[in-house]
């Protein structure tokens, strides 16, 4: 009827927005791209970052989350925006969240990203999870479903860890997107050909701004100066980065490896290849070598990116090293109990 009038009766409840709550430990076994809904105490805030959107060129603000529930279960969630500024406020003092359409993505293992939230929303779910917080929410073991920043960031926790193996056994690089894994691995091998002076690394532009940020290659012209192809600029001098390979094994396989200058550096113990430039540009050729030399047989927990690469007519699954993290042999004594008493 047209002519109908609806009031709102006085004291009436608030209304309030409905849910279909999925447990976070239920996320492993959900398809990425779908949406869930999530109540949880968000335990952890991080730092506002802000990132250039690759398909906009805008900037974008983020901020990532860690949020546990009572299923033996956390996940990495990323809001966005505004609520991405404002994050460590609102979320301050471990409140219990609701999150609706929060997205699923397989980044780092499990992670979800959104911003409709509800901060301790008036439902009886999220009385019954503040209880169960306040009696076992710090005292209980819980199962992280996303790797520590995922894709490129730190190692996998102990329980997501995997084997050299796994990179062949699990056909691993042939995805459209990257395949990620982390394992304890021996470096049995590194590859340190050097011609003449030159050594196991490329000169880069000296340029440390955007948009080369000493990354992209310079070319040492006949005058002896380096020339950037990325920003058209040349320079007196460039920064020399480290770019080789070498294997990796297990008690379970070994892998070649393509080891980048970041890298590099930590398995070098902070030694630059510009400083192993100058020493052999000194005579000390012994130095070059034995940096080397102390880097092989050590023991890490490394993290790489596998990935499938088309070289010409050929293709090929390339292991690259992402993460180093040296070994603390006393967290991993622990672990090793800790799974042997499960």
């Amino acid at each position: 009827d047209p002519n109908s009038q609806i009031h709102l009766q006085d004291g009436a409840e608030d209304i309030q927005e409905s849910y279909d709550f999925v447990k976070i430990a239920a996320l492993s076994e959900m398809e990425p791209s779908g949406f869930v809904d999530v109540l949880a105490v968000v335990k952890n805030v991080a730092e506002p970052a802000i990132i250039v959107s690759k398909k906009t060129g805008k900037e974008m603000t983020k901020c990532e989350l860690t949020i546990e529930d009572d299923s033996g279960a956390d996940v990495r969630l990323t809001v966005w925006g505004d609520l991405a500024s404002k994050a460590q406020a609102k979320f301050a003092n471990l409140p219990v969240v609701a999150f609706k359409r929060a997205r699923i993505s397989d980044y780092g293992g499990r992670s979800l990203s959104g911003s409709g939230c509800s901060v301790n929303p008036s439902i009886p779910q999220a009385n019954q999870l503040r209880q169960w917080w306040s009696v076992n929410g710090n005292n209980t073991q819980t199962r992280s479903l996303s790797s520590a920043g995922g894709g490129a960031r730190g190692a996998d926790p102990f329980e997501q860890r995997k084997s050299v193996s796994s990179i062949k056994e699990e056909q691993l690089g042939y995805n459209e997107k990257p395949d990620w894994l982390s394992f304890k691995a021996t470096i049995t091998f590194l590859k340190k050909d050097k011609n003449g002076d030159d050594g196991a690394w490329y000169t880069a532009c000296a340029n440390a701004g955007d948009p080369c940020k000493n990354m992209f290659k310079a070319t040492q012209t006949s005058d002896g100066t380096y020339h950037c192809d990325k920003c058209q600029q040349t320079y007196e001098t460039c920064v020399r980065r480290f770019i080789f390979s070498g294997t990796v094994a297990d008690d379970t396989s070994t892998s070649w490896v393509s080891v980048f200058n970041d890298q590099a550096e930590i398995m070098f113990n902070g030694v630059k290849a510009d400083d192993l430039y100058a020493q052999v540009a000194e005579g000390e050729k012994d130095s070059y070598d034995s940096t080397f030399a102390k880097a092989s047989c050590t023991e890490w927990i490394i993290k790489c990116k596998v990935k499938q690469e088309h070289v010409g007519d050929e293709s090929r699954v390339k292991t690259s090293i992402v993460n180093l993290t040296p070994l603390d042999y006393a967290a991993e004594s622990r672990n090793l109990l800790a799974a042997l008493g499960a």
